[in-house]
């Protein structure tokens, strides 16, 4: 959220301006400074790559406080970021403020209405045991530590986007701070193209405190109310013939699912390939739909159900702050076995020349056809809507002298995967890109142009990034 006249900075001026604010919060808001016995705690992040030092971290408790804190910091000219699940990359900021808005959360669920309001620094499993207790799901990450609202108002991916589309479609309502510090709400009655544009690229925008959220019946993942897990498991020199089949499975339009192919070291197999299908009905009908996969006499297989409120909790292992990792994703235009091999290759390489960098995984994500109705009806700004198969890369290693060396295994993985598509028709996932070209990230150039007329009218200084100006 660096402004084009924001400031980072520290010593007397940063003394004066945290000293103005303390009077002005609520009595429960924190301000932490380096000198504070748990500044250290907060200022950790899911990931120590570009980890820097602020020079206060505020954790308000209330929305009043929040506007209170991005009107004082536009004043000031003191530049912020805000902070939730401490997964994003740009969180973090050296001799500036983080707003880190994690103590301020709130999960509202009316079953009756089928709505979900999510305030502040709800993660997903928060939002995943509310849902849960009330009968209802929404779209939500592979992750339990990730933040809530970012993760929504960014595009959101998700596991339910063959059944629900993606988050951004399901946002009804949201609440926002703009850089003058007022509260605005957005709905479609009121602000609806300030909706339309949080809808996929909020982040832009200002400070989204609060979002009303479409939610569903878990019915709509199978008879039960829960989705199916199935595993298989193979050596990794069958890549290839495997990835062909599973493209043909994946590409049938008579059923829903979503999964994961990838490539990986796991502590008990060795190095293998691993098909994660995430299935939407009964586990007789999953063991039909993958049967071309299982007939290709897999290392293991098995498959069980799984609830909602459980969704990612296989996926724990991934979650803890710390050490050096990093998350892209480029979208794909189908699943290519050939490219797969490689990609399998070039892992292997990635696990044998850098040491520490063992828990990399490479993988194929895949969702069958959104409906065309319901929530894909929805107008957002998010620009990926039609994009099925993503490329995701998560590298991770201990030792940060690496770092160069293993940015450039992700460059040549997406390189790989890209290898017969126009660099004018890349496409870069919004949530874990601000760096590739715009054009990537937003495909519609008519979107493109209204979400920087809105720029202007919203934040026309840049003081939420200078990001469409």
């Amino acid at each position: 959220m660096l402004s084009s006249i924001a400031q980072s900075f520290s010593g007397p001026k940063m003394n004066t301006f945290i000293s103005d604010l303390r009077p002005k919060l609520s009595k429960s808001s924190r301000i932490l400074t380096p000198s504070d016995p748990d500044f250290s705690a907060a200022n950790e992040r899911w990931t120590d790559i570009d980890r820097k030092t602020p020079a206060v971290i505020v954790q308000p408790t209330c929305e009043d406080d929040i506007a209170i804190l991005v009107k004082a910091a536009h004043v000031a000219k003191v530049a912020f970021v805000p902070a939730s699940g401490g997964h994003s990359p740009w969180s973090t900021i050296e001799n500036g403020m983080v707003i880190d808005v994690s103590q301020f959360k709130d999960v509202h669920v009316d079953a009756n209405r089928q709505l979900v309001t999510v305030r502040g620094g709800v993660l997903m499993k928060e939002l995943q045991i509310a849902l849960s207790e009330e009968n209802q799901f929404t779209t939500v990450a592979n992750g339990n530590t990730v933040g809530a609202i970012p993760y929504m108002i960014g595009g959101g991916i998700s596991s339910y986007t063959p059944l629900i589309g993606y988050a951004c479609e399901n946002i009804l309502s949201a609440r926002i701070v703009v850089a003058t510090g007022d509260i605005v709400v957005a709905s479609e009655t009121e602000n609806s193209d300030l909706l339309w544009a949080i809808r996929g690229a909020g982040q832009f925008f200002g400070l989204v405190t609060e979002l009303v959220v479409r939610t569903h019946s878990p019915s709509l993942m199978g008879p039960d109310g829960v989705r199916q897990l199935g595993t298989i498991f193979f050596p990794t020199e069958r890549a290839s013939e495997v990835c062909s089949v599973l493209r043909d499975v994946v590409s049938r339009n008579d059923h829903a699912s979503a999964g994961h192919f990838m490539v990986m070291n796991d502590p008990s197999k060795g190095r293998i390939l691993m098909v994660a299908a995430q299935y939407f009905g009964t586990g007789p009908e999953l063991q039909a739909t993958y049967q071309p996969v299982i007939d290709l006499e897999p290392l293991d297989h098995n498959h069980q159900p799984s609830t909602f409120e459980k969704h990612s909790d296989h996926l724990a292992w991934m979650c803890p702050k710390g050490e050096f990792k990093r998350f892209s994703q480029t979208g794909l235009k189908c699943i290519d076995p050939k490219h797969f091999g490689r990609l399998v290759d070039l892992h292997r390489e990635l696990s044998e020349t850098l040491p520490g960098t063992e828990r990399s995984v490479f993988t194929i994500e895949w969702h069958t056809k959104t409906p065309d109705d319901g929530p894909r009806k929805t107008e957002t700004s998010f620009g990926l809507k039609k994009i099925d198969t993503w490329l995701n890369i998560l590298t991770w290693y201990t030792d940060p002298a690496l770092h160069e060396q293993v940015l450039q295994f992700d460059m040549r993985a997406q390189e790989i995967m890209r290898s017969d598509t126009e660099e004018n028709a890349f496409v870069s996932y919004t949530n874990t890109s601000r760096s590739d070209p715009i054009g990537h990230r937003y495909k519609d150039a008519a979107a493109v142009a209204k979400l920087k007329e809105l720029k202007q009218i919203w934040d026309p200084e840049g003081c939420f990034t200078k990001e469409l100006l």
